[in-house]
């Protein structure tokens, strides 16, 4: 029996499209692949197989699809169709990288790569002088207010500027560095208020204020703006940005990228923020990068926070696929103006000296207020996107 191939496509896009409700789609669709198996020879090797499915050289194996979490990750989050080889009942069969050519291209693989160059992981980049504990100070106070990062404590910080003059630069939003040519940010940072697109990347530098240290900053232009597909101001969901480098920067002790994290359930009870934002409501910005503890606010309560005064931010309450809440619901400590783009992070579970960035600073209501915990973008989400952008095989 003869099934034709804009049945098959249109079978793939709904099983993205409709993952929440799927059971209906994926029933339709083994139907059409189980009678399509019978029309097709499959005994030639997977491996082959997905080769012609993909038109690479890469190596596969045909698995189900809830065995392989990358082409998952990347369905659910629609970054990438499936490449399905066949159907096993209800279960997709997919086409899953196997070789060390298709899997190392991605935020895991990059980030062991990543630690190999410093040397606690073997390399040169010094580490020696990082500051990562298992457990931050208890007397971290706010960014509102709060305790001054130390040199290299946070080597992947970026700040990003406005104005086409960089001898007239405006710096107002946060960003970390995820590659040596891409930085991770707010959406909302590309464009803020009536000030000209985000075109400046400064790192490497802890005090903006004077030339005092042993800091090497580096200054880059941004090239491209690349934001989320669906992210959608004013709303604030999917607020997350990739900012594109014009030349790569120089890893060092002061310059250097924060992992990704890929894992969709936080065992953390709270992480740590930073930036140079507003040390209160109505204060002024920080030339100090400043650092904060904040514990990670369970959703309910976070959503009860925000409904006593809805917003177009936020229309649908606190979408705990990709938003974060932290702060501390007595009040206190919290980040501020100026520092949206700022990376949520935790000390990396196996990579001694370095962190993996959990969230994106992206918005919230009066600074260290009491019941009004900020709201983050949560980076696992985006992981395949990410990875799709800043790790793809064609240069």
């Amino acid at each position: 029996m003869y099934i034709p191939v804009i049945y098959h496509r249109l079978c793939v896009r709904f099983l993205v499209l409709d993952m929440s409700s799927k059971r209906a789609v994926i029933l339709w669709c083994s139907l059409i692949f189980a009678f399509s198996a019978d029309s097709q020879s499959w005994d030639r090797k997977d491996d082959e197989l997905c080769k012609v499915i993909t038109k690479t050289n890469d190596d596969y194996t045909c698995k189900p699809i809830d065995q392989c979490p990358v082409v998952l990750r990347a369905a659910e989050d629609r970054a990438a169709y499936p490449k399905i080889c066949r159907f096993h009942g209800r279960t997709p069969i997919v086409c899953c990288p196997t070789s060390r050519e298709s899997l190392r291209r991605n935020s895991t693989e990059m980030c062991r790569e990543y630690y190999s160059l410093t040397t606690k992981g073997g390399g040169t980049i010094d580490s020696g002088g990082c500051r990562p504990k298992k457990i931050v100070s208890e007397n971290l106070l706010t960014i509102v207010g709060g305790t001054e990062a130390e040199e290299m404590e946070f080597p992947h910080m970026v700040i990003l500027g406005f104005g086409e003059n960089i001898n007239k630069v405006e710096w107002s939003c946060g960003g970390s560095l995820i590659s040596d040519r891409y930085v991770l940010s707010a959406a909302h940072c590309s464009e803020i208020g009536k000030k000209s697109p985000v075109k400046w990347a400064l790192l490497g530098d802890n005090d903006l204020g004077s030339n005092r240290g042993a800091a090497d900053p580096q200054v880059r232009e941004i090239v491209q703006r690349i934001l989320h597909p669906s992210y959608k101001p004013p709303s604030m969901y999917n607020d997350i940005g990739l900012y594109r480098l014009s030349t790569p920067v120089k890893f060092n002790r002061f310059v250097f990228p924060a992992c990704i994290n890929t894992e969709v359930q936080l065992t953390a009870k709270q992480a740590i923020a930073i930036g140079w934002g507003r040390t209160s409501s109505a204060g002024l910005t920080s030339n100090i990068l400043m650092k904060v503890s904040l514990d990670l606010v369970e959703q309910n309560e976070c959503n009860r926070s925000y409904s006593s005064s809805p917003s177009p931010n936020l229309k649908f309450g606190i979408n705990p696929n990709n938003q974060i809440c932290a702060g501390q619901l007595e009040g206190g400590k919290d980040t501020c103006q100026g520092d949206s783009g700022g990376p949520l992070q935790i000390v990396h579970p196996e990579f001694e000296c370095m962190y993996t960035q959990v969230g994106i600073t992206s918005f919230g209501k009066l600074c260290g207020e009491p019941n009004a915990p900020g709201v983050y973008t949560r980076v696992s989400n985006y992981v395949s996107w990410i990875d799709g952008v800043v790790w793809k095989s064609s240069p």
